[in-house]
């Protein structure tokens, strides 16, 4: 099962705000699921995001 991740624990990993995160699930940047009324982002996708746009 994949583990997923609040908007505050996806934006401490990006180093950014929460509010950037959000905007970047709003733009389609970043896959997201909506569970109630929050936010969780796959930690497996943001893992594979993060070495892709590394190079």
């Amino acid at each position: 099962m994949t583990e997923l991740l609040t908007v505050a624990e996806t934006a401490a990993l990006l180093k950014t705000t929460k509010q950037q995160v959000r905007k970047m699930i709003a733009q389609q940047l970043i896959p997201a699921l909506k569970i109630g009324r929050e936010w969780r982002v796959s930690k497996e996708y943001l893992n594979e995001f993060l070495k892709a746009n590394m190079n």
